[in-house]
């Protein structure tokens, strides 16, 4: 004789729970922290960290606390969906600040937890001209027109003031706007020159950029070069 056999509904609910899974959304920051390194006064320097959503769902960007007045932080895309990317601009103002700033902007999302942070660093230097263990110059690269002769490419000099002979390497830069030639090595004392020029796209742009240089010394010290543009010809046409 067979007996019937019920199973509480509270246990069929929880194995569909487990059979079928809820879609979540995930953010993934694989680079969060970023070293500008030595920086001049009264400049504007950026660098773009990079948003990945990682889960099945799409990712919500709610909201972008900057931290701070002296921070800017543009948002072009606030959905992701799965499998998508964005970059998140963070703008630094340097103005008067001296010494080692740090500064963590807050990215409030959709998903648990929901506020995930990216930091940066930056050594604020009132006197660029006597930086160690290099001395660019100028240290701000100001590329802009106010002539109707076209103004596309600027040359600088980097001077080696330290005892040892240094390498050079390029770290970070806007992407897919310059062209920039860069001294690979400066041997103690010596002075080598660089040059650095917009892409034809980007010729008829203002912009406020930088460009990140690391050191082969012990401290592998950065320096980031702001990059400016400003056109004032009369009637031209510009972009920001």
């Amino acid at each position: 004789m067979f007996k019937n056999t019920f199973l509480p509904i509270s246990f069929i609910l929880i194995m569909i729970t487990v059979d079928f899974p809820y879609a979540r959304s995930r953010l993934a920051i694989p680079d969060p922290d970023f070293d500008f390194g030595y920086v001049p006064q009264h400049a504007k320097v950026s660098h773009v960290f990079w948003l990945h959503s990682t889960g099945d769902d799409t990712l919500k960007i709610t909201n972008i606390i900057a931290g701070c007045g002296c921070t800017k932080i543009p948002l072009k895309k606030a959905e992701l969906a799965a499998g998508d990317s964005a970059e998140l601009e963070v703008i630094y103002s340097t103005r008067t600040y001296r010494g080692r700033q740090t500064r963590h902007p807050s990215i409030m999302t959709n998903m648990e937890p929901k506020k995930f942070q990216v930091s940066f660093t930056a050594e604020v230097v009132p006197n660029p001209e006597e930086t160690y263990p290099i001395i660019i110059s100028p240290y701000t690269f100001d590329i802009s027109q106010f002539n109707e002769k076209e103004r596309e490419n600027l040359n600088f000099t980097i001077t080696n003031v330290s005892e040892e002979d240094l390498e050079i390497s390029l770290i970070d830069i806007a992407p897919n706007m310059f062209k920039v030639k860069l001294p690979r090595k400066i041997r103690v004392g010596k002075t080598e020159k660089g040059k650095i020029e917009i892409l034809d796209e980007y010729r008829d742009h203002e912009f406020e950029k930088s460009m990140t240089i690391e050191l082969s010394d012990k401290a592998k010290s950065r320096f980031t070069i702001p990059i400016k543009r400003k056109i004032r010809v009369s009637g031209a046409q510009t972009n920001n």
